[in-house]
């Protein structure tokens, strides 16, 4: 008689593998000047309104970049007599670019490499820090004061190549003599004749 072979046992369950959990992005002043942060956090893609709601939610409107810069925890605190923020517009010296053009430049900059660079331009995020912002705010400042040629600035001009003197005698001391034209008989001085004298008689004396 065949020996049964024994039941086989049950494999224990394999252990879940544990998942990271991904951490929260917390939104900075790049992300507020691109308006992509509200009151309540990151404006999603896709917005859910209920059908009832007339109104604009906070939470699709964007928020300026003070307003997230000083709800950050130890924040430092505002006063309307001395605002920290705004403390450049105190110095005039400093003649830094105008803010609003920083912030139209920022936002261009940051939708067109989203939408151009490979993986949304992950890779360049943060490339454009403040000293960069701030320089290609004064490039652009500086091309609005050009006027209509101002698009120049940003061009490579021809390269010309200046010859030595001693090569320029010599190609034209290599050419032939200037031609010689005669003038015209309206240019040559007129002859005049001499009237002769008539000799002096007797009936003149």
């Amino acid at each position: 008689m065949a020996s049964q072979a024994p039941p086989s046992s049950p494999s224990p369950p394999s252990a879940a593998i544990p998942v990271a959990p991904k951490p929260k992005r917390n939104a900075t002043v790049y992300d507020a000047v691109a308006g992509r942060v509200s009151s309540q956090g990151f404006i999603t893609k896709q917005l859910n309104f209920a059908p009832a709601r007339d109104t604009t939610s906070s939470t699709t409107a964007a928020v300026p970049p003070e307003a997230v810069l000083f709800r950050r925890k130890n924040a430092p605190i505002r006063f309307a007599e001395h605002d920290i923020y705004f403390a450049n517009e105190r110095e005039p010296q400093l003649n830094l670019p105008d803010s609003d053009l920083l912030k139209a430049l920022h936002c261009y900059t940051t939708d067109f490499y989203s939408r151009a660079a490979p993986g949304g331009g992950a890779s360049d995020w943060r490339s454009l820090d403040e000293t960069a912002l701030i320089a290609l705010g004064i490039l652009v400042e500086e091309a609005g004061r050009l006027g209509g040629a101002a698009d120049l600035v940003f061009t490579e001009g021809a390269q010309i190549i200046e010859r030595p003197p001693s090569e320029k005698l010599r190609g034209q001391s290599s050419r032939s003599p200037p031609t010689q034209f005669n003038k015209s008989d309206d240019d040559r001085p007129s002859k005049k004749r001499r009237v002769k004298r008539a000799k002096a008689t007797d009936i003149d004396e």
